[in-house]
């Protein structure tokens, strides 16, 4: 008989916590081209939240863990699609073997952002009204069957592409997706911002507007679109261009935490590291009088590691 092997340190409850968070974190920086693996990222959330839970019958101080834990899960909702393309439709099969607890919200990443298409449908007035009554219907079924519609799927396929092409600097083969993707879902306003940031920077300032008025039209607010437009321009590379949509969305609300972390994002982007730690501070204080602990998380602690960043004053000048 073989020795039975023991380990030379028993990991604790908060060890495995901090293990578990170490290795989402390092999976959510690699999910492209991880294929059904992704799928591990899940199982990892459920791993995390389950014993957090455990912890917290004990008393346990477990609120720095708490914060990396939201990250990762504001990390898990800015990658889902890209989650989608990889596990395709291993995420259906993977949810019918676990039966997962209906909080775990991070197993039904499909069914999320099906809903969000059908919202920004209705928002848009995209359809008749007996066409709202089949939508509805439609968006019933699939929360039983959880079988998400083919054209959603290929949507998320054409977005991705276009991104990567954007990033590989393939720009009119980025466009083709980028349309093909606005053809199969009309009411994601997504598609149409990028078809605009890929004709801003091929100099058609023609199609680019028109391809943002149409975007905006699909946006419950006009701060919606400068949100959303100026982090695809930040994602491009275009960082003068997302600091005018940071600085027109704190025009039309200056109590919006989220414009304040865009505007941080974009003094990153030109190396102004104090400047991006004001506007951090300002996003995490708003962030706390609007009790969105999910920005005042994300804010808090993108200061802390921005301040190994800042080299220290000199005592001597």
């Amino acid at each position: 008989m073989g020795k039975l092997y023991v380990p030379s340190q028993t990991l604790t409850p908060l060890d495995r916590v901090r293990e578990a968070l170490d290795r989402a974190e390092s999976g959510l920086s690699r999910v492209r081209g991880a294929g059904p693996q992704a799928l591990d990222l899940l199982h990892l959330c459920d791993q995390i939240a389950n014993e957090l839970r455990e912890l917290d019958r004990t008393q346990a101080d477990v609120r720095a863990e708490r914060v990396r834990f939201e990250m990762v899960q504001e990390r898990l909702r800015r990658s889902q699609q890209g989650i989608l393309r990889e596990v395709d439709a291993g995420l259906r099969r993977a949810r019918e073997q676990v039966q997962p607890d209906p909080s775990h919200w991070w197993w039904y990443l499909d069914a999320a952002v099906v809903s969000q298409r059908r919202r920004t449908l209705l928002r848009a007035g995209a359809v008749a009204g007996a066409a709202i009554g089949l939508l509805a219907v439609a968006v019933l079924v699939y929360q039983r069957l959880l079988a998400p519609p083919p054209e959603v799927g290929q949507a998320f396929r054409h977005l991705e592409a276009g991104r990567d092409l954007v990033e590989a600097g393939s720009l009119p083969a980025a466009l083709e997706n980028f349309a093909a993707a606005a053809d199969l879902t009309p009411g994601d306003p997504e598609p149409w911002l990028w078809k605009g940031v890929v004709y801003d920077r091929l100099g058609d300032t023609t199609e680019a507007e028109h391809a943002f008025q149409a975007a905006q039209s699909l946006f419950d607010t006009i701060l919606d679109f400068y949100l959303s437009r100026g982090w695809a321009y930040l994602e491009s590379g275009q960082t003068a261009k997302a600091e005018l949509d940071a600085q027109r969305a704190i025009a039309e609300d200056p109590n919006s935490g989220w414009a304040y972390y865009l505007q941080a994002a974009t003094d990153v982007g030109r190396g102004e590291y104090e400047q991006a730690l004001e506007d951090l501070n300002q996003a995490a204080e708003l962030g706390k009088a609007a009790a969105d602990s999910r920005l005042e998380a994300l804010a808090r602690t993108q200061q802390t590691q921005l301040m190994r960043m800042v080299p220290l004053p000199d005592p001597t000048q």
